[in-house]
């Protein structure tokens, strides 16, 4: 491999990154042909430096080789000898380790001179990064080459970043000194004074992490670098967490452009369009309408990257989030907040209408838009017309007449909004959580017949009351089942209640709320009249006596 001081005589010095942000993905978890595929290319484009992974401390779940990479796994790869490598540390590691920063290198490093790494970044935030001296200096003394990454540096002030600078330039300690624009939302004249801020408190290297959430990671990168940065991140076809990174073959394209003839861009050409083409199929990295948003809003990606990846989540949850996270608060990641704001339209859980007695003493039949409710149309009819249940349907249904539904049942501000002009054609009742929708939709509602029963929303909670409820998650079959015990009814009935396969989420999510209710209202039956995957008791309406 090449050595660190040899990068001095390049600039700019480009820095792949692929398999260590690109992991954020796929658990770090990359098909062995498709790395060597990678390296091989590497080597053949002229990339400087490699940064193979992470080098996480122990954790509590599956993560691939190189959310580790260890010096064993680096010595079986057939790593180019034309660039140096590298891993990242997060500095929350570091920092939260027994024993502090330099406990943890001594835990995580041998010396350099036994090690295939010869570059270890750390990846800090601001209020971290004052915090490293001790790690960088533990790095510095095993013979490593350092840099660190400032993240979520868009809009910082720039004696901020200055007065950092500084103070980083005084360790003695860095060799490359990065910002990261974390959250996407950076444009180019933001980088370039990024560039500058940090240059008058640092005269060393500067480099440049872009991601990619309004589509400006590539021209940001490339205006850092006419404003002075000289290292510059890109990975293969932007694979990174959220909608991922500056696009390592378009960086290589623009900067042969410039004259640089030493990088061959057509070098990465197969392994771009054939295995990474592959996973960003599968995994939807790259900037779209949500990740757009977030860095609208400075919501950090990974709130968008789990709710795209997650199948609980519909486009309406997901600007629900955006939304409620928009006013701050979401700037960094957890799970608790992802919850919170998707329950935070749903606060009132007393609406005005009363339902006692609305169904008291027959069976109630909630149809939802399963395939099941196509297939067994006809029976659902007959069904209805012998036993004449009360009949609410979710949200909005083509397949059963409005004329044999009761009411409509519609929870979802988005979801109501975008039915509400139909709603008004129908003669029926809408049952709603009125507090919880906006101005817009209670406008279009104007002349329908509207039943105000609320909606709150509360982890592994069931409680119903006269006229409202609080439900474990926003699903309008929760607030349907509540409903339906709020109002009395002898049997709830599923109908096109299809269910999930075993391994996705909204599976366990409708169990846990079919669990929850049976604890809340025990004497009420609930039962699938339709083929359902659900842990629900199953019946069919063809049966006799149904």
């Amino acid at each position: 491999m090449t050595e660190f001081s040899e990068l001095s005589e390049k600039s700019p010095v480009v820095l792949d990154c692929t398999l260590r942000d690109g992991g954020y993905y796929n658990n770090w978890d990359f098909d062995p042909d498709l790395v060597l595929a990678y390296l091989t290319a590497a080597d053949k484009a002229g990339i400087d430096v490699i940064e193979t992974g992470f080098r996480f401390t122990a954790t509590d779940r599956f993560l691939g080789p190189y959310a580790y990479t260890t010096d064993d796994l680096l010595r079986r790869l057939p790593l180019p000898g034309s660039a140096v490598c590298g891993v990242m540390c997060n500095a929350k590691d570091l920092l939260e380790f027994d024993g502090g920063g330099a406990a943890a290198v001594d835990a995580l490093f041998s010396d350099a001179a036994d090690s295939p790494v010869a570059l270890v970044r750390i990846a800090a935030h601001f209020t971290e990064a004052p915090e490293c001296g001790p790690a960088l200096s533990r790095l510095k003394e095993k013979g490593y080459a350092t840099g660190l990454n400032l993240m979520q540096a868009t809009g910082r002030p720039k004696a901020e970043l200055t007065a950092l600078a500084g103070k980083i330039a005084g360790w003695d300690t860095v060799d490359v000194l990065y910002f990261a624009d974390s959250l996407g939302n950076m444009d180019a004249a933001g980088a370039a004074d990024c560039v500058a801020a940090l240059r008058a408190g640092w005269s060393g290297p500067i480099g440049t992490h872009m991601h990619n959430n309004m589509g400006r990671a590539l021209a940001n990168t490339m205006a850092a670098y006419d404003a002075g940065a000289s290292w510059l991140d890109a990975t293969v076809l932007g694979m990174g967490r959220g909608a991922g990174n500056a696009e390592m073959e378009y960086l290589l394209i623009e900067l042969a452009r410039r004259g640089l003839d030493r990088l061959k861009p057509e070098a990465m050409v197969p392994v771009a369009a054939g295995g990474f083409a592959e996973l960003q199929a599968r995994y939807g990295w790259g900037a779209n309408l949500f990740y757009y948003l977030s860095g609208i809003y400075g919501i950090h990606p990974t709130y968008v990257q789990q709710m795209l990846s997650d199948d609980r989540y519909s486009p309406e949850d997901i600007m629900t989030v955006l939304e409620a996270l928009r006013d701050g608060g979401g700037a960094s990641f957890s799970r608790e907040s992802l919850e919170n704001a998707l329950a935070t339209g749903y606060r009132d859980p007393n609406g005005s209408w009363d339902a006692t007695g609305w169904d008291a003493g027959r069976d109630l039949l909630i149809v939802a838009a399963g395939s099941g409710l196509a297939r067994h149309r006809d029976g659902i009819m007959g069904f209805i017309e012998r036993n004449e249940p009360r009949v609410i349907c979710l949200n909005r249904s083509d397949i059963i007449p409005a004329d044999a539904i009761d009411a409509f049942a519609a929870s979802h501000p988005t979801r109501v909004l975008s039915n509400a002009e139909e709603y008004g054609t129908l003669n029926r009742p809408v049952i709603v959580p009125k507090a919880a929708l906006p101005d817009a939709a209670l406008s279009q509602l104007a002349e329908t017949e509207l039943y105000d029963f609320g909606m709150a929303v509360a982890a592994d909670r069931f409680e119903i009351s006269a006229n409202g409820c609080t439900v474990p998650a926003p699903l309008v079959a929760a607030y349907a089942l509540a409903l339906g015990a709020a109002a009395g009814a002898k049997r709830i009935l599923l109908a096109g209640f299809d269910g999930y396969g075993a391994d996705d989420p909204r599976q366990a999510e409708m169990n846990r709320v079919l669990d929850l209710f049976a604890a809340a209202a025990p004497d009420i039956p609930v039962r699938a009249v339709t083929p359902s995957t659900y842990t629900v008791a199953q019946t069919s309406l063809y049966a006799p006596g149904n």
